[in-house]
């Protein structure tokens, strides 16, 4: 038998569980976080598919076209999704207006995670692309919340993020110069990281309209996630039609192997978030949920230096490492 994973908060520690932070509970109480080894499994196995999604985009010639026809076949494969609970149709004009500033936000996630893997190397770029927005959306939520939401733990877990962030792309400390920084591919990392605060700050207000409107949490956040994806493939296509280089790409992609491949990384990008939906519908512990799914850093880091043949300097390591430390305080 299986034995369940019993994980208690220490008292008075605030926790987040769906989607709320609250305290834990004191002692005496009999509130126990409880993670099953169902929750396990879909929580790896999601993490390995979003690795998965990022090294399918990086292999070949990364762009935005890529992307625009693995959210178009993720749409597709997903849409009958729509038939299970309320109709979309009924939902609030104010939700169709975030649903249309989150896809805008998707887009430039996506664009700048391809034109960030065509200029560098996964092994910097993926982990920073997860990281900085743990960093950022606190940030800028601290500029609309009434009253601050983070503790001693976030703030040194924000503080670990922010150094680890400033190692990765140095390969030794004698690189630490401004030169190392001022990079495309780092700026396309920031054009990735600001897209993914964006539509972070946005899917919190379009959720709560969709479960205001009587949508369970689970349906609300699968009838999203495909609702999402068609809205970002409709800021996606024209930009692809406006730029010549993905015009190009685009034309490539018809008669390549990379065509399959973009089915295959739609059906991981939506489906890596439907498995932790079910994951945190199915577990009162979400704030683990949240710490475990960072386990796509190390599996994408390690798989890029195994299929890319990327070097990975100790420096690197290290502050991956330190990021990861980052990570878990934040989300526990």
């Amino acid at each position: 038998m299986v034995k369940t994973a019993r994980l208690r908060a220490a008292p008075g520690r605030r926790v987040r569980q769906s989607g709320i932070y609250q305290k834990a509970p004191h002692a005496g109480s009999t509130g126990v976080f409880v993670l099953s080894p169902f929750a396990l499994a879909l929580i790896v196995v999601s993490a390995a598919l979003h690795a998965g999604w990022n090294l399918l985009g990086k292999r070949g010639v990364p762009s935005l076209a890529f992307f625009a026809r693995a959210m178009a076949a993720g749409s597709v494969l997903y849409a009958p999704l729509l038939l299970w609970g309320p109709a979309p149709m009924q939902l609030p004009w104010s939700f169709w207006g975030w649903l249309v500033a989150t896809g805008a936000c998707q887009a430039l996630y996506m664009g700048g995670l391809a034109w960030a893997y065509a200029r560098g190397d996964v092994s910097l770029l993926y982990p920073m692309a997860r990281a900085l927005p743990v960093l950022w959306v606190p940030a800028v939520a601290l500029l609309v919340l009434p009253t601050p939401a983070l503790d001693l733990d976030d703030g040194l877990g924000m503080g670990l993020i922010a150094i680890s962030a400033l190692i990765m792309p140095l390969t030794h400390w004698r690189a630490f110069r401004l030169e190392s920084y001022l990079t495309p591919a780092l700026g396309f990392v920031l054009l990735a990281a600001a897209g993914t605060t964006g539509y972070s700050l946005i899917d919190k207000r379009a959720l709560g309209l969709m479960t205001a409107s009587g949508y369970t949490p689970l349906q609300a956040g699968l009838h999203y996630m495909v609702l999402q994806a068609m809205t970002t493939w409709l800021w996606m296509w024209p930009l692809v039609r406006a730029l010549p280089s993905e015009r190009l790409a685009a034309r490539r992609l018809r008669y390549t192997s990379a065509a399959h491949r973009a089915w295959l990384a739609g059906a991981m990008i939506l489906g890596t978030y439907g498995l932790v939906l079910i994951a945190m519908s199915s577990s009162a512990d979400v704030s683990h949920v949240v710490a475990l799914r960072q386990l796509s850093i190390p599996l994408g880091v390690l798989a890029a230096v195994y299929w890319f043949k990327e070097r990975l300097p100790p420096l690197r390591l290290g502050a991956i490492a330190i990021m990861l430390t980052g990570l878990a305080l934040v989300a526990w």
